[in-house]
């Protein structure tokens, strides 16, 4: 409807759709992951997924709660979803299908409307606060204005808070990955929703870091995704970032971006000290991972420090000798730790450029020989 790619495939089945996935999966000669609780199942392609979904009912017992579910009709089905712009249908049974449309989708995609279907909507699943932000900035809709209402009132009202760490971190992953998650984000912070996930994101500085992290178009492979999440915990202390690991329960990378952005934002003193050796500012840095050096070189208010970052990992990083251990042992370096500490002090001359060439390495692992007494071999 909008002329976009069609990115994924989803079937719904008045009957037993993980029956039909299994159908399809033994026809086509792969795999079929079933969820029999919720009735969906998911054919495995090399390409994707198709995922397959029974027509149903849904009954929220309480907020946020994970629905009970029940089979119904195609129509049982479009009601339990979030938004009119998702709530249609194309029979595929039919010689001319016409789009099924009980809820008025296709108005609200012409007219660019984000709209709910029902005055609980956001309080069954908070989730739907996320999604409706997300959904408004990648397609440039505007949210409803009684649906604004309602997502203001859950925000306000704290249902995000009762959604497991593991939902929530879903969704921002969701957002992620979107072409552009900065203005997504920001329209987040604006709503109040970063700040009821937890109070230390909804600073005032959130939108200026992440439109400092967001180019003005997409561009090709874009920003690494986790260097939003670096501008948003920026100015977090370090209890504020292990209340946010804890709170979104997040994987090893994330919680490496969270806490790498903390300590380098506590480096920054150190790092904008004049005149620091190339070396000293390799071994500053080193061991930081790449998302967070992108966030904090670009949000911070240090020149120094965002100049400093970016020459480390657009320069400083790549550098490495051009002897290795190998070339020093035929040189006559004895096996042990002599070995690699010389090798870390070709790196750092290597580093701040006082040898250029192979000789002049072998030039220096001679002269630090000589001084501890050795007797390398000349040639």
């Amino acid at each position: 409807m909008l002329g976009t790619p069609i990115k994924d495939l989803d079937f719904v089945v008045e009957g037993d759709a993980p029956e039909v996935a299994r159908q399809l999966a033994e026809e086509l000669n792969v795999r079929a992951v079933v969820h029999a609780r919720f009735g969906t199942a998911t054919v495995v392609l090399d390409t994707g997924g198709i995922d397959l979904v029974t027509a149903r009912q849904e009954d929220y017992t309480r907020p946020a709660a994970l629905p009970v579910v029940s089979p119904g009709s195609i129509y049982d089905d479009l009601a339990r979803r979030d938004f009119s712009i998702n709530a249609l249908a194309l029979p595929l049974a039919e010689d001319r299908p016409k789009v099924l449309d009980p809820h008025g989708g296709l108005d609200d995609l012409r007219r660019g409307v984000i709209r709910g279907l029902h005055s609980k909507s956001f309080v069954d699943d908070p989730t739907r606060i996320l999604r409706a932000v997300r959904y408004e900035r990648r397609f440039g809709f505007h949210l409803e204005d009684d649906t604004l209402i309602l997502l203001k009132s859950a925000v306000a009202q704290g249902y995000l808070g009762l959604l497991t760490g593991d939902r929530l971190r879903h969704e921002l992953e969701r957002i992620l990955q979107e072409d552009r998650p900065g203005p997504v984000l920001q329209r987040a912070w604006e709503l109040g929703v970063l700040a009821s996930i937890l109070p230390s994101l909804g600073d005032e500085r959130a939108p200026a870091r992440l439109a400092a992290l967001a180019p003005p178009v997409p561009a090709p492979g874009g920003i690494e995704p986790l260097a939003y999440l670096g501008a948003l915990v920026y100015p977090l202390s370090s209890g504020a970032g292990e209340a946010l690991i804890n709170r979104l329960n997040l994987p090893a990378t994330w919680a490496e971006v969270v806490r790498d952005t903390i300590g380098l934002r506590e480096l920054e003193p150190e790092l904008a000290v004049p005149d620091m050796e190339r070396s000293r500012l390799f071994h500053l840095i080193e061991g930081f991972c790449q998302p967070a050096a992108l966030a904090v070189s670009r949000v911070t208010a240090s020149a120094p420090v965002a100049r400093r970052l970016s020459e480390y990992w657009n320069e400083l990083r790549f550098v490495s000798p051009a002897l290795n251990g190998g070339d020093l042992l035929a040189m006559g370096v004895p096996e042990g730790p002599l070995v690699g500490r010389l090798l870390r002090e070709l790196k750092d001359a290597r580093l701040n450029r006082r040898v250029a060439t192979v000789d002049d390495e072998r030039r220096l692992v001679r002269q630090s020989l000589g001084r501890l007494g050795g007797r390398p071999d000349d040639g």
